[in-house]
């Protein structure tokens, strides 16, 4: 029995050393294995590398094996300045027109960049380019572009950049109370020569026939006998420039007798007339006066729609269709003026008109004639690099971040083309020879 036993254990023994062996040789064979090797992650380039890393694609990938025929095209980054912006305090002065966008630009940029404040006095378009050439302003702004003899006042040794921030209409606003007692609102007609006629003075009375033969049946047998008075500027301004210029291209009576146009007319003398300072000056001559007309841009009104007593008339385009004016057709306008080339930003702006270049477009049958850009003008070499670099952020930010806020108030965003025109100005701006933008 002992023997048996014996033979027993041995066999156990003889079995763990097999197992053993296949578990060793198993275990090797596994150890042998190549793992699936990680996925490698693209190095970050540091801030400030000079290398271009490859561009990465900005979206999801599309979960369809097969690609879009047609890629989309994806928008050239603004420029952007550095280093990190300073704390500063910009302070601009211009017209009158651009005012209640630049009042909603203004906290919409300081929450963006808290550290830089932005200032803006609406003193009118002339005193702002008089402001800025005796450079007591970081920017001016005007929404005539600068004369010739304004460029040759600038600075012994400077350079004015131009740069259209806007776009925003100027329209015929009245206040008349009809032969029945009630008000006229919007959409009595004009054409360009019947309003050179008002304000040149041989058309004084709402029921001239003329005027009636503008106007529906039933709207031309309610014009009233009062006598017209006419509201204009005292002070220059852009948005006069851009009204008498249409006035100028309709009328060669206007031509003739008031000339070139200019942020500040030489008037001509109404039976009835008023001049008052800025916008709000106009508006309010115009509201309290029946009978009253007077140019005013759109914004204006949009913006102060509880004078109930002022309203804006429609204006024939050169296709003969009377428009009242509004974003769309505003922003139409601006596609066909702005087709053409527009100077570099450094270049004289002096000719740009978007009303020379609609005045005779029959071809765009729903814009409204009488559309104007707006300007920022500042100084091509910086003597500061803290505002100069705050300053070009600013207008960065204005034309690539800040157009549609004021669609509401009746600015129309700037087409593509301009905004190209822009980025490529702003990359002129200097600091010691150097672009502050990159």
């Amino acid at each position: 029995m002992k023997s048996t036993y014996v033979i027993i254990a041995a066999i156990v023994v003889i079995a763990i050393i097999i197992g053993g062996v296949f578990g060793y040789i198993a275990l090797s064979n596994s150890s042998n294995t190549s793992p699936t090797p990680a996925p490698t992650t693209a190095p970050t380039v540091a801030p400030g590398s000079t290398a271009t890393p490859t561009p990465t694609p900005t979206s999801h990938p599309s979960t369809s094996a097969s690609p879009s025929p047609t890629p989309t095209p994806t928008a050239t980054p603004a420029p952007t300045p550095i280093p990190t912006l300073a704390p500063a305090v910009l302070n601009g002065a211009g017209g009158t027109l651009i005012a209640p966008l630049m009042s909603v630009w203004q906290p919409a940029y300081q929450q963006a960049m808290s550290q830089i404040t932005v200032n803006y006095n609406p003193v009118g378009s002339g005193a702002g380019i008089t402001q800025f050439t005796q450079q007591v302003v970081d920017f001016g702004e005007s929404d005539a572009p600068m004369t010739a003899a304004q460029y040759n006042g600038l600075p012994s040794g400077t350079t004015a950049i131009t740069i259209p921030i806007s776009a925003s209409a100027v329209v015929p606003a009245y206040n008349l109370k009809l032969a029945n007692g009630t008000v006229m609102t919007n959409g009595l007609n004009f054409t360009g020569a019947v309003l050179a006629n008002i304000f040149l003075g041989s058309i004084t009375t709402w029921n001239d026939p003329a005027i009636q033969a503008l106007q529906s049946p039933s709207v031309a047998a309610q014009l009233p006998s009062t006598t017209i008075t006419t509201v204009h500027r005292s002070d220059g301004s852009g948005t006069m420039f851009a009204f008498v210029n249409f006035l100028y291209r309709s009328s060669s009576t206007w031509a003739t007798q008031v000339g070139v146009p200019s942020t500040s007319p030489s008037w001509p003398t109404a039976p009835a007339q008023i001049a008052a300072p800025k916008n709000a000056g106009v508006a309010g001559a115009i509201s309290s006066k029946d009978g009253a007309i007077g140019p005013l841009e759109i914004a204006y009104i949009l913006e102060n729609t509880g004078q109930t007593s002022l309203y804006y008339g429609t204006v024939a385009n050169a296709a003969g269709n009377y428009i009242l004016a509004n974003v769309s057709n505003i922003g139409a306008a601006l596609q066909a003026g702005a087709s053409s080339g527009l100077p570099a930003g450094n270049a004289s702006w002096t000719t740009v008109s978007m009303i020379d270049n609609t005045y005779t477009n029959t071809t765009a049958t729903t814009m409204y004639p009488i559309v104007t850009l707006t300007y920022a003008l500042v100084y091509q070499a910086q003597t500061n690099y803290v505002q100069g670099a705050a300053l070009v952020n600013f207008m960065s930010w204005i034309v690539n971040s800040g157009q549609n806020l004021g669609t509401g108030l009746g600015y129309v965003p700037l087409p593509a083309n301009i905004v190209a025109v822009d980025n490529a100005s702003l990359k002129l701006v200097t600091y010691n020879g150097t672009p502050i933008l990159h």
